[in-house]
């Protein structure tokens, strides 16, 4: 049974979390710009309440993005130097998806169920996923994307649709043809959805090494063609 480390640092909340022997332990802090000062230290307790060292762990899962630019990018060093340090692999998981399972467990969802996760991106702009609840899991089906308020819109799908994150109070600007069972817009990312998405992925061999431990920003490619 392999042990695993997950960090997330996406929005104003950080958080880690630690699988070992079936069992799963989770620090989520509200920081605000204070993500550099608390992310390392809340490795170091949690390795210290499980009694394990870093050495002893198999993999680092981290959500990569979309979020906030200096979040993702505090979270991608600390994962890479943590990773480094070991050689140990890293597993990016995509901070929407982590959104979308963290509903599927707090709101018990069912096979079929959509959830779509939406962070506010600033700019007048929202990051914006589809995810069908599977097997006990929420899987993309399309991929993350920055968006428009007004160029939010979701594929037709069967099952109940439940929104999720601070994008959603753009909602009155969305172009949905679909009725919803319910919108949180005060819930953030967490570790504890980013350990399970990882372990799975890291089970199935989808991992990767520190030097490609990259944050993903969406707004890069979109930057470069609006100039």
């Amino acid at each position: 049974m392999s042990s695993l480390l997950a960090i997330e640092a996406s929005t104003e909340a950080c958080s880690v979390a630690l699988l070992h022997q079936g069992r799963e332990l989770e620090d989520f802090r509200m920081l605000p710009r204070a993500h550099t000062q608390f992310l390392l230290p809340m490795v170091a307790e949690i390795l210290a309440e499980a009694g394990l060292s870093l050495a002893q762990i198999d993999a680092i899962g981290f959500a990569a993005g979309p979020g906030s630019f200096m979040g993702l990018r505090v979270c991608a060093g600390v994962v890479q130097g943590l990773a480094y340090s070991q050689e140990l692999p890293v597993v990016p998981v995509s901070t929407l998806q982590a959104l979308a399972q963290d509903t599927l467990l707090k709101q018990q969802l069912s096979d079929g169920d959509i959830v779509l996760p939406a962070l506010d991106a600033r700019m007048d702009e929202v990051y914006w996923g589809q995810y069908r609840v599977a097997a006990g899991f929420a899987d993309e089906i399309v991929g993350d994307s920055l968006l428009l308020p007004e160029n939010v819109s979701v594929l037709a799908e069967s099952g109940r649709i439940f929104g999720v994150g601070s994008g959603w109070t753009y909602r009155s600007r969305f172009n949905l043809n679909s009725e919803l069972e319910s919108v949180s817009v005060e819930v953030y990312p967490r570790a504890s959805a980013v350990l399970r998405l990882a372990n799975r992925a890291f089970a199935a061999g989808r991992y990767t090494t520190a030097a490609l431990a990259q944050p993903v920003y969406l707004r890069d490619s979109v930057a470069w063609q609006k100039s």
